[in-house]
C-alpha cells in the first residue's frame, strides 16, 4: 500500500476524490440531491435528450427534471472554457475509475483505439445519441450508459438489486462496453473519447477556448519540440501526433487537459498556461 500511495500523483488524488464524492458507497454529491448514485436528478446526460413533441418546452422540462445534472454540466463547461477539461481529466468518477483499473491490466491485453478518428466517431455518435429520443431509442442509451453501469458496479456488493441488474442482458451489455472501452482500453479512456456525450460537449467548448486564446490550457512551444514522440505515446485520448516536420500537433477537440504529455516531455516544450496552444 505505501508503494501505491507513493506512485500516486496529484491528478490521481483528484480522481480518487471524485470517485468518493460521486460513486457508491459514499455518493456524497448525489445524496445532496436525494439520489443514491448518478442516475435520476444527478444524471448529466439525460436533460438534453429531446422529445419529438414540443422540443423547446421538452428541453425546459428536462432541465427541471434533471436539474442537478444540468447544473453540473453547466459548471463543467464554464470551467472548461477558461481552464481546459479539468472535469474529464481530474474529477469525473466514471472516466477516472476506468482509467485507474486499466493501469492494472497487462499491456498485451489493452486495446489501442488510436486508429479511430476520435472527433468523427464522437460527434457522429453524439448526433445518434441526441436523436435517439426523437425516434424512441433514448432508454437504450440510458441502459448502456457508463454513468449507470459504473455506479451500479461500485454499489453491487451492497445492493442486491444492482447485482441482479448487472446479470441481465442490458447489464451484461453495459459491462462489455465498460470493459472494452474502459478497463481494457489503452489509457482507460476509450469511452470518454468516443462515446461520452458530456465529453463531446466538453470537447467543443475546449476547442472554442483554445481558438479564443484567452483561457488557460495545454500549449506547445513548437520550437522546443524535438519530435521524440514521448507525448504521443503518453496521451490516453490519442489527441497528439507528429506532423510532416516531426513536430507535435494537438487535437483540441480531444485533448483532455490531463497534462500527462507535459510530464514526459524532456525538452519542456509542453506547458499549461495562457495563450493559444
Amino acid at each position: 500500500m505505501p508503494a501505491i500511495i507513493k506512485k500516486m500523483n496529484k491528478r490521481d488524488i483528484f480522481i480518487m476524490l471524485g470517485i468518493f464524492l460521486f460513486l457508491p458507497p459514499l455518493s456524497v454529491i448525489p445524496q445532496t440531491a436525494g439520489e443514491a448514485n448518478m442516475c435520476g436528478a444527478v444524471c448529466p446526460r439525460m436533460f438534453f435528450m429531446l422529445s419529438p413533441k414540443g422540443i423547446l418546452s421538452g428541453f425546459i422540462g428536462n432541465i427541471n427534471t434533471w436539474w442537478f445534472g444540468a447544473s453540473l454540466v453547466g459548471i463543467i463547461l464554464i470551467t472548461t472554457l477558461f481552464f481546459g477539461r479539468l472535469w474529464c481529466s481530474h474529477v469525473c468518477p466514471v472516466g477516472g475509475a476506468t482509467e485507474l483499473v486499466s493501469r492494472a491490466v497487462p499491456e498485451s491485453f489493452r486495446i489501442n483505439y488510436s486508429f479511430i478518428s476520435a472527433p468523427a466517431f464522437r460527434y457522429g455518435y453524439f448526433i445518434i445519441f441526441a436523436a435517439g429520443a426523437l425516434i424512441g431509442l433514448g432508454s437504450i442509451a440510458c441502459k448502456f450508459c457508463n454513468f449507470r453501469v459504473i455506479p451500479f458496479l461500485a454499489a453491487s456488493p451492497f445492493v442486491p438489486a444492482y447485482r441482479t441488474y448487472l446479470t441481465t442482458s442490458m447489464g451484461i451489455a453495459g459491462l462489455i462496453i465498460v470493459g472494452l472501452t474502459g478497463f481494457f482500453a489503452k489509457g482507460g479512456r476509450g469511452y470518454c473519447n468516443l462515446l461520452c456525450p458530456v465529453g463531446a460537449l466538453d470537447g467543443i467548448v475546449n476547442f472554442a477556448g483554445v481558438r479564443f486564446g484567452f483561457a488557460r490550457r495545454i500549449k506547445t512551444k513548437v520550437s522546443q519540440c524535438s519530435g521524440c514522440g514521448l507525448c504521443v505515446s503518453s496521451c490516453m485520448v490519442w489527441a497528439l501526433e507528429l506532423d510532416e516536420n516531426q513536430k507535435i500537433k494537438r487535437d483540441s477537440l480531444s485533448c483532455m487537459s490531463c497534462r500527462e504529455c507535459e510530464k514526459v516531455c524532456p525538452n519542456r516544450a509542453i506547458s499549461y498556461g495562457k495563450n493559444q496552444a
